[in-house]
């Protein structure tokens, strides 16, 4: 490759890394503060800044992110605590201010403002009276008076049990339930106070609601149309370097196709995988088991009049669903990537299978630990220790610690069992080269996911977040996705679809597109969670460009079809089914990426749907018809190779593609994007606390669209999971036999 090309892609990651770096700068010190003393106007104490922490703590040890949100971040079906605690501060002060009947504090005001207590209590709460010489907080007579109340209304929520999907006495310690209280008074203080010589609030001005005077200011509609700016600009660019390079992207090789499968031989590490794709299409299917009963937690306080809430929480399925999902997508990767290495080199290292079994047993005492652990953390069964082994608190990243720096320890593993392979392939090779790329893709996956153990319990809220969108985004929507081109790369390579030095470019391609706009795109996840406004001017602004890459790629899926013409139809093709999820891919890579994606980066458009069931529409659509889709094709490639030929069954494979497919679309269809559509319109009307507030949840219309989504949870689960799960496993009592390296012919 060129020299160009080399430069630009280091331009790319200097870039993208240093404004990286200087967003986590600003983050950390422009952090909303956590005060040493809370005080009331009389300088009474009413809690201190450890009382946060723990409330924080407390927060995170029941997985309560799973079951509401926090600055938005979280579940979407219980309230946000810090928009909840925040509205209610309003309705109580307003009631306290008119039982005073305009108290002396109030007297200098003018008739048209002692007329308007909505406008007082506005301008009230966005007075900052934090002190950072003496670390000390005054609340207000007010705010004061709200904390008084809410402490025992939450107190009632956590442990009776009343509007919350969680059974009674959910946290049984009382001190726990109070820092709990004290948390949510320090969130909703974050959401109300303007910053230091600013006229916008910690959060800029989230969540919208009118009572306590949150409305968009104008950095919100400008960095809107400016996103809109960079987005056309972008695909304007894109089209010029079509146009100016018309052989960038899958070019046949001209030699001709192989189609290898039925002459294939295995390594003995290869079919040593099989049980990682059994393993993972169980996975798969008791993560949908509990996305549908998660789902139906909505609408009743149970499953079909059983309430299984004491033994599995809402809390519970919920952790499992998100967490079950990244495990099996991952790990069918991984498998992917260490069933590929030896197939492009030839070559198996002495000992390899053993420690791709070693890896195996590795990655089911992750598995299982961490599930345990999760559902043990939130029992409070672990006492001190639930940070490390139970339910670390964090959506995506709910396992402990503990087993978060295992699982690392096994990407690392996982690493050096695939360069053992591929070893004789860098031989002599340019490190720009094909086989290099995929040296620097692997060795990029353990890298990223351990930035997700840069926080602690007693990290500020907005810090930690920070870190953690570094594995939600950066991790799986870059580092991932460039790791899973260069395999997809390699695999058309090895089948003689494409020339290296086409796949090479594409991979070079990505590289600048995707993480030249994803990188830094990572800020579209920071609008409100408490961090400077400048985060979200760079967030939007670049992350408007991810749009760009979706749209290409959606040209370039359909030439997977040109590309795999065996004796006239593609359906002679071995890998058929793989190569029709790879094309699936690509359409859900532009709708549910990028319409959707897109539909909700705005910030203008964000700040009213943000935490609404259209973020969890594009996470959906995103999450499983991209990761989810190319996890499936990897599955499918792999164990085609793996299974007798008379294990191997088209019907089976084409039932899961339309099952999944359909399923998935009619679950948004006919759930998530309509319901996310009048949770957005509620929260513009009546403000965030509302959209996600039990009354709405349960009214009639919401729980219509609730209802319907059956339909697609019933398709995608009997048509799409079971069976890929049939053949799978089918296949495992029907594998072929290894041979050795020196008789392996490839």
């Amino acid at each position: 490759m060129s020299w160009r090309w080399k430069l630009s892609v280091l331009f790319v990651l200097i870039a993208g890394f240093s404004t990286l770096i200087f967003m986590g700068h600003e983050t950390t010190n422009q952090a909303p503060p956590i005060p040493d003393r809370v005080v009331d106007p009389s300088g009474t104490l009413l809690f201190s800044g450890s009382d946060i922490l723990a409330g924080q703590a407390v927060f995170q040890k029941y997985g309560l992110m799973d079951v509401g949100s926090f600055f938005g971040h979280g579940a979407y079906n219980g309230p946000d605590f810090s928009a909840d605690y925040l509205h209610r501060v309003g309705e109580i002060s307003l009631d306290y201010m008119a039982q005073k009947k305009f108290a002396k504090e109030y007297k200098k005001l003018d008739d048209a403002e002692q007329g308007d207590l909505e406008r007082v209590l506005q301008k009230e709460l966005k007075v900052n009276r934090y002190d950072p010489q003496t670390k000390t907080l005054k609340l207000t007579d007010n705010q004061s008076e709200s904390y008084r109340q809410l402490v025992p209304y939450y107190d009632t929520e956590f442990s009776v049990g009343r509007q919350l999907p969680l059974p009674a006495n959910y946290i049984n310690n009382p001190t726990e339930r109070l820092q709990l209280s004290r948390f949510f008074a320090w969130g909703a203080w974050v959401c109300s106070t303007n910053r230091p010589e600013r006229d916008y609030t910690y959060t800029n001005n989230w969540p919208p609601d009118r009572l306590i005077g949150n409305e968009p200011n104008w950095q919100i509609f400008f960095w809107s149309a400016m996103s809109l700016v960079m987005l056309i600009g972008g695909i304007g660019f894109t089209q010029f370097l079509l146009s100016a390079f018309p052989k960038l992207g899958w070019m046949p090789d001209g030699n001709g196709m192989v189609d290898n499968v039925k002459s294939y031989m295995p390594f003995r590490s290869q079919t040593s995988l099989y049980p990682y794709f059994t393993v993972v299409v169980l996975l798969f299917l008791f993560q949908t088991i509990f996305g549908v009963v998660t789902a139906h937690y909505i609408v009743e306080q149970g499953f079909y009049g059983f309430d299984i809430r004491e033994i599995f929480p809402y809390s519970i399925t919920r952790s499992w669903h998100i967490q079950l999902s990244i495990f099996w997508i991952a790990t069918a990767w991984l498998a992917a990537g260490m069933f590929m290495a030896p197939m492009l080199s030839k070559h198996e290292p002495k000992g390899q299978h053993w420690l791709v079994k070693v890896l195996f047993v590795a990655i089911l005492i992750v598995a299982v630990g961490s599930i345990g652990g999760e559902w043990m953390g939130v029992k409070n069964m672990l006492g001190d220790l639930w940070f490390w082994f139970g339910h670390q608190g964090w959506e995506y990243l709910e396992l402990g610690r503990f087993w978060q720096a295992l699982l690392t320890l096994g990407m690392v593993l996982w690493a050096f069992i695939v360069f053992r392979s591929i070893r004789p392939l860098l031989a002599g090779k340019d490190h720009g080269s094909l086989p290099y790329m995929l040296l620097y893709g692997v060795m990029a996956i353990p890298l990223f996911f351990s930035f997700g153990m840069m926080y602690h319990p007693g990290t500020n809220f907005a810090v930690a977040d920070f870190w953690r969108w570094w594995v939600v985004h950066l991790w799986v929507e870059g580092i991932f996705e460039l790791y899973t081109t260069i395999i997809v790369a390699y695999f058309f390579c090895s089948l003689g679809m494409v020339s290296e030095k086409s796949a090479l470019s594409v991979i070079y391609v990505d590289i600048i597109l995707y993480l030249g706009s994803g990188i830094i795109g990572i800020g579209h996840h920071y609008y409100w969670n408490a961090q400077p406004a400048i985060n979200m001017a760079l967030g939007s602004m670049i992350s408007a460009w991810e749009v760009v890459p979706l749209t290409l790629l959606t040209m370039e899926a359909w030439k997977f079809v040109d590309l795999a013409k065996v004796e006239g139809s593609i359906k002679n093709f071995s890998h058929y089914w793989a190569m029709m999820f790879l094309i699936a891919v690509g359409f859900w890579n532009f709708l549910g990426a990028g319409v959707f994606g897109f539909l909700v980066n705005t910030p203008i458009v964000s700040y009213y749907e943000h935490a609404t069931y259209l973020t969890s529409n594009h996470g959906h659509a995103a999450l499983m018809g991209v990761y989810g889709m190319l996890a499936v094709a990897a599955i499918l490639f792999c164990t085609r190779y793996l299974m007798n030929e008379d294990a191997w069954s088209n019907r089976l494979a084409a039932t899961s593609f339309w099952g999944l497919n359909v399923g998935l679309m009619l679950m948004i269809v006919l759930n998530i994007f309509p319901a996310g559509v009048i949770q957005m319109i509620a929260s513009y009307n009546h403000g965030f606390w509302f959209a996600r507030s039990p009354e709405f949840i349960h009214s009639e219309l919401f729980q219509i669209f609730t209802w319907l989504r059956i339909a697609g949870d019933l398709t995608f689960v009997f048509a799409g999971v079971l069976p890929l799960v049939i053949l799978v496993v089918r296949g495992m009592f029907n594998r072929r036999p290894a041979v050795s390296a020196n008789a392996h012919t490839g």
